[in-house]
């Protein structure tokens, strides 16, 4: 008790109350980050805009800034690692770029490297930006550990997305053509030769130049329609029903086919052991993306975030 009374004890009890109460009144100011740069954001909207054809809604923009923001984040907490200055990659760009800015100096590497770096040419720079961006990515995920996926995990997940290992029906086939142009008289040999069971060659012979080809393997009904166009397709699928006959005349967007159905394998889904690896990366996939986002929310946590 005499101690508490004496005056340096009490200076000193009075000092730790005021430092206490002056971090908690006053903490230190996080450090700033963003606004997103509004050049980058601009090019990103202007560019999807142009891809889905229409303006972007106020969610869609707001996803593009989270985005810059989680890029400038990163590539932020790399140049406070000092990544830029042991990255190869980076250090050989930035003296290309020195030389080209000069073609005429004569400078060692390393001095190049110097000066480009007193320019901080590194913060202009989109592709060692990106570059950068994604080398803190990869230590992120590789700080979390090497996890393993069970077989349980790997069935569960195929069982949940059946859907996406959907086999569409294929068919392979064969087909002689004629333009819509071709004489009625060259339309009846034709016809005439495959009624009397002439050979593929021998038909073809009969009939026009298809420069994409004339026999086909294992195609779905998407991939004939991007070949032959929507309204070939439609009449293929009702008449190509049964193997070993020829069916036609069918018309497409660039004239007149007569088919000949080689083989059709029924849709099906594949066999979990088909797929296993795809489902492996897949997770994997998704377990990286959550430790990088989750990183990343951890880290703004300690910023002062503009937006």
């Amino acid at each position: 008790m005499r101690l508490l009374r004496s005056v340096w004890c009490q200076f000193v009890l009075i000092g730790v109350v005021l430092f206490v109460l002056d971090r908690a009144l006053f903490p230190e100011p996080k450090p700033i980050i963003g606004p997103p740069n509004a050049e980058r954001v601009a090019l990103q909207v202007q560019a999807l805009t142009q891809l889905q054809g229409k303006p972007l809604s106020t969610a869609q923009q707001q996803m593009i800034k989270a985005r810059e923001l989680r890029d400038e984040l990163l590539f932020m907490e790399a140049l406070h690692r000092g990544f830029i200055e042991d990255d190869l990659v980076v250090q050989r760009r930035l003296i290309r770029n020195m030389r080209f800015m000069d073609p005429e100096q004569d400078a060692e590497d390393s001095e190049l490297l110097t000066r480009a770096l007193e320019l901080r040419l590194h913060l202009a720079d989109e592709v060692i930006r990106r570059r950068t961006v994604q080398v803190m990515e990869t230590l992120i995920v590789a700080s979390r550990g090497e996890s393993s996926i069970s077989e349980a995990t790997l069935r569960a997940a195929y069982q949940s997305q059946l859907d996406l290992f959907e086999e569409p029906t294929r068919y392979s086939f064969s087909h002689v053509f004629l333009r819509n142009e071709a004489s009625q008289t060259r339309v009846e040999q034709l016809v005439t030769a495959l009624s009397e069971g002439a050979s593929l060659a021998d038909a073809r012979a009969l009939g026009d130049v298809f420069l994409a080809g004339y026999t086909f393997k294992d195609r779905s009904l998407a991939e004939i329609s991007r070949q032959f166009g929507d309204g070939f397709t439609q009449r293929f699928s009702v008449k190509a029903e049964r193997l070993g006959q020829w069916v036609g005349p069918l018309q497409s967007i660039f004239g007149n086919h007569w088919v000949w159905v080689e083989d059709i394998a029924e849709s099906r889904v594949k066999r979990f052991d088909e797929v296993a690896q795809d489902v492996a990366r897949d997770i994997r996939r998704d377990r990286d993306r959550e430790t990088i986002e989750n990183w990343v929310d951890a880290t703004l946590a300690g910023y002062e975030v503009l937006l």
